[in-house]
């Protein structure tokens, strides 16, 4: 249930960065680009990229990679089916000007902070970002966060390479990736100090 709660937030955060058009989430850059260079969506665009991610979990762990990782897949299925749906039913926003786009993408922040704290407290399947993260703290024997940081900043710069060889420009990464690579991460942690009894709930019930 807190999983399920965590990938409907966070499919609201991409859709709304998504139509907000300054940019998405660094883990949903690159579908982001890719689903304006080709004729999937966001969402189909995404569960390629998970799979994608998975595949690269197995280059970096090789023999340590366990088949129980491919769970990742269903909540990666669900994700990108969700970020799809959100996405249709909140076309009807108006988002026709730069500041209506600029509070959507803040908001869609907030949002995804809310999704990440609870998939991560769910404790049950990670997602293929963090899973990915994961596996490049323990192929080079650093902290998770360092890896983690690492991984966002990669997707963020083949993003821009592919929107700038394909579309000749920053399209689909732009000032709400960089706000939301700079912002999500300490919202998550703001929550946890925050919410500490609500924390410990989740956890009792993981």
């Amino acid at each position: 249930m807190t999983l399920t709660l965590g990938l409907i937030l966070m499919a609201i955060a991409v859709a709304l960065s998504k139509l907000a058009g300054l940019g998405t989430s660094p883990i949903s850059s690159i579908p982001n680009v890719m689903s304006i260079l080709t004729p999937l969506t966001i969402g189909q665009m995404t569960i390629i990229f998970m799979f994608v991610l998975i595949g690269l979990e197995l280059v970096f762990l090789r023999r340590e990679f366990s088949p129980w990782a491919l769970l990742q897949l269903i909540p990666s299925i669900i994700f990108g089916g969700l970020i799809d749906l959100f996405t249709d039913w909140l076309r009807w926003l108006p988002l026709n000007n730069y500041g209506a786009q600029l509070i959507a993408t803040f908001i869609s922040i907030f949002i995804l902070a809310w999704g990440v704290y609870f998939e991560v407290n769910s404790r049950t399947i990670l997602m293929a970002g963090e899973g990915l993260a994961t596996a490049v703290a323990i192929a080079t024997q650093k902290a998770f966060p360092r890896a983690k940081v690492w991984c966002d900043a990669s997707m963020v710069v083949v993003a821009i390479i592919i929107a700038l060889v394909g579309l000749h420009g920053l399209v689909g990464v732009r000032e709400g990736t960089i706000l939301s690579a700079l912002i999500t991460g300490r919202l998550v942690n703001w929550y946890t100090d925050m919410n500490p009894k609500l924390t410990h709930w989740l956890h009792i019930k993981a």
